[in-house]
């Protein structure tokens, strides 16, 4: 009994930590949502080169969001049309850093352990994102999509972005946020930080221990920032500090799990392989050359925490859209048990939500329809109705701009 309340404490606060900046995130894609078009986000970040890897590592570096917070952003900008690599490489820089953790480690540690840290940022993303890209089968055809985007896609209100975080979006990922959660509070109450205490005396042994700690367990940017000072101060090796800067705010079992089922397994492999090497490689040259570098301490002046109010807030925002998503969905069910009669059609033309919404509010009209489900991803529409009216949902298709694959 202790260990299953041991488990759900631990998963509880761990969820408290992330829920304000997975709000935060949410707000940060909504914003995406609206401002970066589809065909901006084709222009720069579609195409499967190095200067669009490029950008958006750029675009993320200094963007304050951690390794949850940069979900949301990372989830819409895939759905809109960025490339795996660009992805990849906009998931795995934007947490190693942000405008408050670049102070702060200047502060607390001292302007080369800022200096490493966005060095590592920049090429963390780079790396991952050239070769996710090199890897990918992945082919798009961009001048058509943009197209189709500044038709149907181009207009969104604010209230309309923020709707599409906390929920369309928000649905798509919840599951894995969750599961993601409580694996991390497993691993948080099973492993004692005693364990890890005992064993960083030896430099190899404490980059492996860092590596165990940071890479499955949630931790910010910034809120990495007094652990690792902390740790120094007792004795541990600055690369081994640099290794849970880098991998504690870059990779979390939340992050993973989104990876591996958004983008594949491969870009999953490449993603924590790629974390792994450079900051290892970082981590040994950090200790050569500052072997008799005295890192100053700061006082722990700044700490990364938020009003207990406002992380109670967010998690209940969160569990709130999280069982209104779960209540939707049961209802589509119910509903969709009910019909009498079930269309498939597969549209090539579908490429962003503002498609599934325009597709869904035209089908409604029809007389007898009584659930539509869009699959942005692969692109298909599945319709239930009370009546067999297959011609005239065609026929609604077609007019408003998504003809059905087999009318090409």
């Amino acid at each position: 009994m202790d260990l299953i309340f041991g488990i759900i404490k631990e998963t509880w606060n761990l969820f408290l930590q992330m829920s304000f900046y997975l709000v935060l995130g949410f707000f940060v894609a909504g914003f995406i949502h609206i401002f970066l078009k589809p065909e901006i986000i084709f222009r720069h970040l579609g195409e499967k080169n190095v200067l669009s890897i490029v950008k958006a590592v750029l675009f993320g570096v200094p963007l304050p969001l951690c390794s949850c917070g940069v979900l949301p952003p990372a989830a819409t900008l895939y759905k809109s049309g960025a490339s795996k690599g660009s992805v990849i490489a906009f998931l795995s820089s934007t947490p190693v850093t942000g405008i408050d953790s670049i102070f702060a480690t200047y502060g607390l540690l001292g302007g080369v352990f800022m200096f490493c840290r966005i060095i590592a940022s920049i090429l963390i993303g780079i790396v991952a994102g050239i070769l996710v890209d090199i890897f990918s089968n992945e082919k798009r055809d961009i001048e058509k999509q943009v197209e189709q985007n500044k038709i149907f896609c181009s207009t969104s209100t604010i209230l309309g972005g923020i709707k599409y975080a906390f929920t369309e979006l928000y649905g798509s990922i919840a599951k894995w946020i969750f599961w993601g959660v409580f694996i991390g509070g497993v691993i948080s109450y099973l492993v004692p930080e005693q364990f890890f205490l005992a064993h960083l005396n030896n430099r190899y042994i404490s980059y492996l221990l860092m590596f165990v700690a940071g890479i499955p367990l949630y931790v910010c940017a910034t809120g990495s920032i007094p652990v690792v000072a902390t740790l120094i101060a007792k004795g541990i090796s600055p690369g081994a500090g640099l290794i849970f800067l880098i991998t504690g705010p870059a990779t979390n079992t939340v992050t993973m799990l989104f990876v591996a089922k958004t983008l594949g397994r491969k870009s999953f492999i490449i993603y924590v392989i790629t974390i792994i090497i450079v900051s290892l490689s970082l981590a040994f040259a950090f200790d050569a050359v500052l072997a008799d570098y005295g890192i100053r301490i700061a006082e722990l002046q700044h700490r990364h925490t938020n009003f207990i109010f406002v992380s109670y807030l967010s998690a209940l925002v969160l569990i709130g859209f999280a069982l209104n998503f779960i209540a939707a969905e049961t209802r589509k069910k119910i509903v969709s048990r009910n019909c009498k009669y079930f269309f498939d059609f597969a549209i090539q033309d579908i490429s962003c939500s503002n498609c599934a919404k325009r597709i869904s509010s035209n089908l409604y009209t029809i007389e007898g329809i009584k659930n539509v489900e869009v699959d942005i991803k692969r692109k298909r529409v599945r319709v239930c109705s009370d009546r067999f009216n297959e011609e005239e949902i065609k026929e609604k298709l077609a007019s408003i701009g998504y003809p059905i694959a087999d009318q090409f």
